[in-house]
């Protein structure tokens, strides 16, 4: 093809125009049919995307063949943004030409994003501002830029002749999502001022550095499907517009509600898995976002990293913090103590409070202190923070506090009943210390106080009984005098006090109400302990009660698993589940097959059905045992 040195047609640029947009509207003037068949006229070679020429021979070429100059056409390109990409150093000053880096970074190269309503409306031009990443939205419109068919889903071809219609023919604008959210509006109509008038994106982030911390926030959204989706749900963006936008959408409202809403999902981000295999750590929680943070202080923007350094000390609680992490190195981060953190590792709560570091956990676990503690490595240890204010209220509890020796004697009861009540938690925030368990002063006076409260007993008739003999005679049953002193807590259980006793040993309960509280305890009992033969024996085989000596043999044989707690045999809740599960009598197979027991026999003489257990393989044996597995193989032959 010959070469030409400029060409006959004259296209004025329109405002925003993108160089593509200028050259297809050169090719559709001359008559071309393809963009593609303008520019070898030119005698060079182009690149793919002509939106991101920069100086050089092409685009002399190309500013010869249209007759403008080759400053104007660059304008036209995404060099036209580089003083506000470009991150240089505080007061330095910006080139005028995006380098390759920016460019990957903030433009699509692969795709092209149009506007269907702007391409609609005559002149068809396509504008520069919508290859920029962080803007998925035409703020004329308030639509969604798409990138394919919404008819037919083909994808849009980067440089073609009619912009108003897809490959296969379709009308773009015949299907458009409108933006309905005014705040996510609002943020994105900043964002282009930004970009077209030179403003700063904040007054803490000027100049170029607002936009690239806006794409590292961006990247960090991407990784947060949680947060994704809490964006979309909250301003009802379509399914058409990608993660990919999301993030940026999301990023760019962070930065409109600087700092509080990059906190909130600062909180979100940090529970996100990352590619550390590890599960701990601080850049195990935040990736390189710290970083990235650090790279702007360093030239000169410190907002982003007083930020973080501030939501570290203050909300971090996946692990330490201490001058290895990034932010904390140099410069003001390492002026900055961690005296008044509110949080304090289980090693200084332990030192804090003269108890062991392992003790720390188990605090925590009961709720007597606050914090936060997660796995860390295979051997069952943890890693985690306390908080400071927990701490210096149990230090001052400890201050005061009783040794269970004493609690024992201001309460009247035996020391190993205080324990109880500690491990009941009715007794809060006592501690093991190394010289023995210690109760809060607070504590034991409020037991005592609740005791004095109780009316006082006039005599010592029927109706009422003292808690010592309550639990002689129900003490099989699971009674105790800490669930008496929980009861009568709660206000499960009527009580009255001796006004000869000052302490609790004075405690007397009501009958009625003990009666009908007992059959509660059992249950708890059996939850906790399993049940007692001689109550499982009622009711482990439903509508056949035996004798508990029958759950003896089948113990004896193997077919039930039970346990001897001092005298008493019990069975758990899974074990009696397994037990149904798997056996049944006979009984139950004459009512499932519909037989009489005289068949039942005959069956098992010519040996069609073998009892797992029964006279024959047990001598003494009681009722026969059947596997239901058994059972299932004649119910499949009858019904065959």
């Amino acid at each position: 093809m010959s070469t030409l040195l400029l060409l006959p047609a004259r296209e004025r640029a329109f405002p925003g125009e993108s160089l593509r947009s200028l050259i297809r509207r050169h090719a559709l003037a001359m008559g071309y049919d393809r963009t593609s068949q303008l520019l070898p006229v030119a005698g060079v070679s182009f690149p793919p995307h002509l939106d991101h020429l920069s100086r050089g021979p092409p685009l002399n070429a190309l500013s010869k063949l249209l007759g403008q100059s080759a400053e104007s056409l660059l304008d036209r390109t995404v060099h036209h943004f580089a003083r506000r990409l470009m991150l240089v150093p505080r007061n330095a000053t910006s080139p005028d030409v995006c380098d390759s880096t920016t460019i990957l970074r903030f433009f699509a190269s692969a795709t092209t994003h149009v506007c269907p309503l702007c391409l609609a409306e005559p002149p068809a031009s396509e504008q520069l501002l919508w290859s920029f990443r962080g803007l998925p939205i035409c703020m004329r419109h308030g639509c969604a830029l798409i990138d394919a068919c919404p008819n037919c889903g083909a994808r849009l071809r980067s440089s073609p002749l009619d912009l108003a219609r897809c490959p296969r023919g379709c009308d773009l604008a015949s299907a458009v999502h409108r933006i309905k959210s005014d705040e996510l509006l609002a943020a994105l109509t900043k964002l282009e001022t930004v970009l077209v008038g030179n403003r700063p994106l904040t007054p803490e982030l000027p100049d170029s550095s607002g936009i690239w911390w806006l794409e590292r926030l961006a990247s960090a959204a991407t990784r947060t499907p949680s947060w994704l989706s809490h964006v979309r749900e909250t301003h009802a963006l379509p399914t058409s517009i990608s993660d990919e936008a999301v993030a940026w959408i999301a990023a760019t409202l962070m930065l409109q509600a600087w700092p509080t809403e990059m906190n909130r999902f600062l909180d979100v981000f940090q529970t996100v898995a990352k590619h550390r295999s590890l599960s701990t750590g601080v850049g195990r929680s935040f990736g390189l976002l710290l970083r990235d943070a650090q790279h702007l202080e360093r030239l000169g923007y410190s907002a982003p990293a007083d930020a973080l350094r501030e939501y570290l000390t203050a909300h971090f609680t996946l692990g330490h913090l201490n001058r290895k992490v990034c932010l904390f190195q140099d410069g003001h981060g390492r002026q900055l103590g961690f005296q008044s953190r509110p949080w304090l590792t289980q090693t200084e709560a332990g030192k804090r409070l003269h108890l062991r570091h392992g003790a720390i956990a188990g605090l925590v676990n009961r709720g007597v202190l606050e914090g936060q503690l997660h796995p860390a490595g295979q051997r069952g240890r943890s890693i985690g923070l306390v908080s400071r204010d927990s701490v210096e209220r149990l230090a001052s509890e400890q201050r005061t506090a009783l040794p269970a020796n004493a609690a024992a004697q201001r309460l009247g009861i035996s020391r190993h009943r205080v324990m109880a009540l500690i491990h009941a938690n009715v007794l809060r925030n006592a501690v093991r210390t190394k010289s023995g368990w210690t109760v809060p002063l607070e504590e034991v006076d409020r037991l005592t106080e609740l005791y004095h409260r109780l009316p006082s007993l006039t005599s010592l008739s029927q109706p009422w009984i003292t808690a010592r003999n309550a639990t002689r005679v129900y003490g099989r049953q699971g009674l105790t005098l800490v669930r008496i002193i929980s009861a009568v807590q709660s206000g499960q259980l009527d009580a009255r006090r001796d006004p000869r006793h000052s302490t609790w040993r004075g405690l007397c309960v009501s009958s009625a109400d003990l009666i009908r509280f007992i059959p509660l305890v059992r249950q708890e009992q059996d939850l906790r302990c399993g049940h007692a033969l001689h109550r499982l024996a009622k009711t482990l085989i439903p509508g056949r009660p035996l004798k508990d000596v029958v759950l003896r043999k089948w113990i004896d044989a193997g077919l039930l698993i039970a346990a001897k707690q001092g005298r008493v045999w019990r069975v758990t809740d899974a074990e009696v589940a397994r037990f149904r599960a798997m056996f049944c009598l006979a009984d139950e197979i004459q009512q499932s097959l519909r037989i009489v027991g005289t068949t039942l026999t005959r069956w098992i003489n010519a040996g069609r059905l073998q009892p797992v257990y029964s006279r024959r393989t047990h001598p003494g044996a009681g009722a026969s045992v059947f596997l239901r597995a058994d059972v299932e193989v004649l119910r499949r032959e009858a019904a065959a």
